[in-house]
């Protein structure tokens, strides 16, 4: 039976391959890159996107004759391309409906990721935002809880942004060593007393070298720690003093000059410096957020975080009579598999003995 939505995008696809193989070979002439109804970026004032054939100008129409499925594998390719190397190409180009270098506003304001946004292509979430967020003029509570004071609020308020957004005031803090002795109260049982791991609890510190990758999907997963794999120190605050310890996190009796101690502490432990010279934290410096922001500047991993692309990978699903290699080991045998998280022999697949399941003895390091 004939399918307008269907026609629509299986013509777009078969439409967006020969046009880009048009504006490839006329990528210098802008009049034959209209004339394919492709938005071609402009490669001259952004070289990495130079060979970008562009996007179909009637992208929306393409996901509203799917009716809104942005993620389907055939709008994605309708839009993006067949090639899935070029699909991640193609959204490094700021105009295009797919790219997260786009106005943020939904996922966090001008304090957002600046490298993950949500894409003009994900128009519910545009159109929701746009009727629940920005005009909630109308919307009634049908009697279910009561208005919050603002002043309520202040005390959930307590997010601090990768920028140093919202960290507290510049007198809050306390030495290092002071810190120390919280983080051993409050911490070390789970932690150890130098960050070295303790009753089953991945470490602090040290942690395997960079790059944080195996060669071989049976090698044990990477070790990562503040030193090698943590990207802020500000957030490292926030997520200390948001989530830490676990059983009472946000605790008034540490509160935020216990948790900024403890977090110049923890980054003192991982040799996070305050400079170019290398200059290390000592017991003695009263860390605040200064200090804190010195140190932010400083963490190694910080560069290897990127927006995750994977959603929009156009996989083809299967439930039933899959192929061979998506069953099991890749053999087509159920029965033949491995675990997630376990090496080939049914180990763990962690390097430290407490993820194993033997305690420490004690608070700390073994033989304390």
């Amino acid at each position: 039976m004939f399918n307008t939505k269907k026609t629509i995008i299986a013509s777009a696809v078969a439409g967006v391959m020969m046009a880009s193989g048009v504006a490839m070979a006329m990528s210098g002439n802008a009049d034959n890159a209209k004339a394919s109804n492709l938005v071609t970026p402009d490669a001259s004032k952004n070289p990495e996107l130079t060979g970008v054939k562009g996007f179909p100008e009637n992208w929306r129409q393409i996901i509203e004759a799917a009716d809104g499925k942005y993620l389907d594998g055939a709008v994605v390719k309708a839009i993006l391309g067949e090639n899935d190397r070029m699909r991640l190409v193609e959204k490094m180009d700021p105009s295009n409906p797919y790219s997260f270098e786009v106005h943020d506003s939904i996922d966090g304001g001008p304090h957002g990721n600046m490298q993950c946004k949500v894409p003009e292509a994900f128009v519910d979430v545009w159109e929701r935002a746009e009727k629940n967020y920005y005009n909630d003029t109308s919307f009634v509570a049908y009697g279910y809880g009561t208005p919050i004071a603002e002043s309520a609020l202040d005390v959930w308020k307590i997010h601090v942004d990768a920028d140093g957004n919202g960290l507290p005031p510049l007198d809050v803090g306390m030495t290092v060593m002071q810190g120390g002795d919280l983080y051993i109260q409050f911490c070390a049982m789970c932690h150890g007393e130098f960050g070295e791991g303790a009753r089953g609890y991945l470490p602090l510190t040290e942690g395997d070298p960079l790059p944080l990758v195996t060669s071989d999907f049976n090698e044990s997963a990477p070790v990562k720690t503040i030193q090698n794999y943590w990207p802020y120190a500000t957030t490292l605050f926030d997520y200390n003093r948001r989530a830490m310890p676990f059983w009472t996190p946000n605790m008034p009796m540490i509160g935020d000059a216990g948790y900024m101690g403890m977090t110049g502490y923890i980054l003192q432990m991982n040799g996070i410096p305050l400079d170019d010279q290398g200059t290390q934290i000592q017991d003695d410096d009263f860390f605040n957020a200064e200090m804190l922001m010195q140190a932010n500047k400083y963490l190694a991993n910080a560069g290897n975080f990127f927006c995750d692309h994977r959603p929009v990978i156009a996989n083809e699903r299967c439930m039933s009579d899959c192929p061979d290699y998506m069953v099991g080991d890749g053999s087509g045998d159920i029965h033949n598999y491995r675990t997630a998280g376990r090496l080939p022999d049914g180990t763990p697949a962690y390097n430290i003995d407490q993820r194993i399941g033997v305690d420490a003895p004690g608070v700390g390091h073994h033989g304390f």
